[in-house]
């Protein structure tokens, strides 16, 4: 028998629908692996944290960004979007609004895990500023104990709406914007203080504002009578919006150009206006013996020198500086914190020691902001300038947002873009940025979320960046960042693999 020259198989060629059919089973079956590891890799991490209060961010999050946790609008018993948030006592206090809902106030523990939501409540549609004060806030006339949400005091006369748009006029020790539309508002005085403008002729009532100091439970604690506009130096204007000094803040007579005409000081214990001050000044910057600014030497008016007056306007001293030294413009100027991230005030003597050589000797950590730009912008840490890289390789000097969120060590900074016009929306994701070079290393938007804030030092607080979008469902069906209906979510330094 003669066998063939080539060996046949005895297997039948499989028909092409089923070919096909094979195939597209196969590359699904390797998608859906995929996507499984990848939603393995960007499950949350949980919190491990030390759950340190700070204003400064961990150096860890040179190593990138995990998300802590997530959670969702139910999870939470709310409707809508995170509108605002704070850290009051150690909690983190959220409002979620939806157009078609009542905003709810939500009060969460964060030291866990996971969080957990301790209350909340509805609030009434309103546009005025929250307050929170030491353990508690201040919304729709209540004083509320965050810890449990009790009422603890209902105020007689509550923060009207119309104090966002400059009548009334409020100051608790920081800058309030006229934009703060329910949002929260730390009250740094012992008091919060309301000026009303008068409603009645200049016949009846010879001031331009009744400004009063309320306590923490609504009740009055004083009140004197202001003027504005035409200065009048036998009447004290309204209070600057500042840190105090000894319990006390200047009065001015033009609120519109912060420093300006500033001949009297409020002490914000009582109410007492001191008589008028004799003294050449615009703006004050707070030391701890007092208040300073960029004058003269008495016997050289072209020489430079860094005055020095008491908390109450008397003067003290003053200090010789260099013709190049950093001129102050204002109490944002330099901003300087404790290890711990808490603010510090230096002496007089360590002021001019700063404003002459740029080094900071008696802080942990300082910042240097310009005083032309509006809002303030920051332009230098620990004396180093701040730069950025620009297209022919050459080092540009920038200023990054005085809300910039910088390292414990000052070696990072989390921000916008520096070259970002701030009038423009909507702003960029922010990005940690190496200082001082400015060299991008990571950025929020590779986890979904383009800005967020720090609540303790190795934790920040977001919410997705288009929670409704399809982009952002396509992205969590593919196992990335975020997943479908959170609104809330933390971050934490990527832990090394």
């Amino acid at each position: 028998m003669m066998l063939a020259d080539t060996p046949t198989s005895q297997r039948k060629p499989l028909p092409s629908f089923v070919r096909r059919l094979a195939i597209t089973l196969v590359v699904a079956l390797v998608a859906t692996a995929a996507i499984c590891v990848c939603r393995l890799t960007h499950r949350p991490v949980g919190y491990s944290g030390n759950a340190r209060i700070s204003s400064f961010i961990s150096p860890d999050f040179a190593s990138g960004f995990d998300v802590a946790w997530e959670m969702t609008a139910s999870e939470l018993g709310v409707s809508g979007q995170l509108y605002s948030h704070a850290k009051v006592d150690d909690t983190l206090v959220a409002i979620f609004k939806d157009k078609d809902q009542p905003p709810t106030l939500v009060a969460i523990d964060l030291r866990g895990t996971q969080p957990s939501v301790l209350w909340h409540r509805e609030l009434a549609k309103s546009s005025a500023p929250i307050l929170t004060w030491d353990d508690s806030i201040i919304v729709d006339g209540q004083t509320i104990r965050v810890s449990d949400g009790q009422v603890t005091a209902t105020w007689k006369f509550p923060i009207p709406d119309s104090v966002t748009s400059g009548s009334p006029l409020l100051y608790v020790g920081q800058g309030l914007g006229t934009s703060e539309k329910m949002r929260f508002v730390a009250v740094q005085w012992p008091v919060a203080v309301m000026c009303h403008l008068s409603d009645r002729p200049k016949m009846f009532q010879d001031y331009d504002y009744m400004c009063l100091g309320y306590n923490k439970d609504g009740t009055e604690a004083w009140r004197y009578a202001a003027e504005v506009g035409d200065f009048d130096p036998e009447k004290p204007g309204v209070p600057m919006n500042v840190p105090m000094v000894n319990g006390y803040v200047p009065t001015e007579h033009n609120s519109n150009v912060p420093g300006t005409d500033v001949n009297r000081f409020l002490n914000l214990l009582d109410g007492s206006v001191t008589e008028p001050v004799s003294a050449d000044f615009t703006t004050l910057t707070p030391v701890t013996d007092g208040w300073a600014f960029s004058g003269t030497m008495a016997d050289d008016s072209e020489a430079p020198a860094l005055v020095t007056i008491t908390a109450n306007g008397t003067e003290i001293s003053r200090i010789p500086l260099t013709d190049n030294a950093i001129r102050l413009r204002g109490a944002d100027t330099i901003r300087c914190w404790d290890e711990t991230g808490q603010t510090i005030t230096p002496t007089s003597e360590q002021l001019a020691t700063t404003l002459i050589s740029g080094e900071v000797t008696w802080a942990h950590l300082c910042t240097h902001a310009d005083g032309d730009a509006y809002p303030p912008r920051i332009t230098a840490i620990n004396g180093r300038r701040l730069y950025v890289t620009n297209e022919a390789g050459e080092a540009d000097r920038v200023s990054y947002p005085s809300t910039a969120a910088i390292s414990t060590d000052g070696s990072l900074i989390l921000s916008i873009p520096p070259t970002h016009d701030y009038r423009k929306e909507p702003a960029p994701p922010e990005t940690l940025y190496a200082v001082p070079s400015g060299i991008p290393l990571t950025s929020l938007d590779e986890i979904g979320v383009t800005d967020a804030s720090v609540f303790y030092e190795d934790l920040l607080i977001a919410s997705p960046a288009q929670p409704d979008s399809r982009i952002a469902r396509l992205r969590s069906f593919l196992g990335f960042y975020p997943h479908p209906d959170t609104v809330l979510m933390g971050i934490t330094p990527k832990r090394a693999s």
